[in-house]
């Protein structure tokens, strides 16, 4: 009696892949080798499957930080047969995400009344200071609190903003 043992080889959605929440994740479209005569199963932990196809789908993974398992495995005239997992690994922003305005208006029209800085990290700021062309302080903060620019005249104004490791300066126009 002879016996043959048949290895079914895995899909090619073997791997693992890397990315960072430093913006909106576009979604991702994952593959296997296609065989008309099996049904493709897929499972995803976390995402969401926004369009599926058979041996295709496109996944929009989560922006928090984590690690995600994608699966797909088949079945062939109602048995089991090939099975294949991929890793999604999304990581937090090395990068911070800040946004400092260049001028504001503060004028009574309650449109860019306030100084300050914007972002997905502005709560990373450790200091916020305000000088005049004097170099005399006349803002100061240990976070993001806005300056109004109260009993300030027009002009250019330097800013110094810090985190916990990085520094910024630059000028803000103040614009009635």
């Amino acid at each position: 009696m002879r016996w043959w043992v048949f290895l079914l080889l895995p899909f090619s959605l073997l791997g693992q892949e890397t990315y960072v929440n430093c913006g909106d994740l576009t979604p991702q479209n994952y593959q296997v080798n296609f065989d008309a005569n099996k049904v493709y199963y897929w499972d995803i932990s976390g995402g969401t499957i926004t369009y599926s196809n058979d041996n295709s789908i496109t996944v929009q993974w989560p922006d928090s930080v984590g690690t995600y398992i994608i699966s797909a495995y088949t079945t062939r005239f109602g048995c089991e047969g090939d099975t294949s997992y991929h890793e999604v690994i999304i990581e937090d922003c090395p990068y911070l995400q800040l946004f400092i305005p260049n001028s504001f208006t503060p004028n009574g029209d309650n449109y860019n009344e306030t100084f300050y800085v914007h972002g997905a990290d502005k709560e990373e700021i450790k200091s916020f200071v305000i000088y005049n062309r004097w170099g005399e302080i006349i803002h100061e903060s240990n976070n993001n609190t806005p300056w109004n620019g109260k009993n300030c005249q027009i002009g250019v104004y330097s800013y110094s903003v810090r985190t916990h490791n990085q520094h910024f300066t630059g000028n803000v126009h103040l614009i009635r």
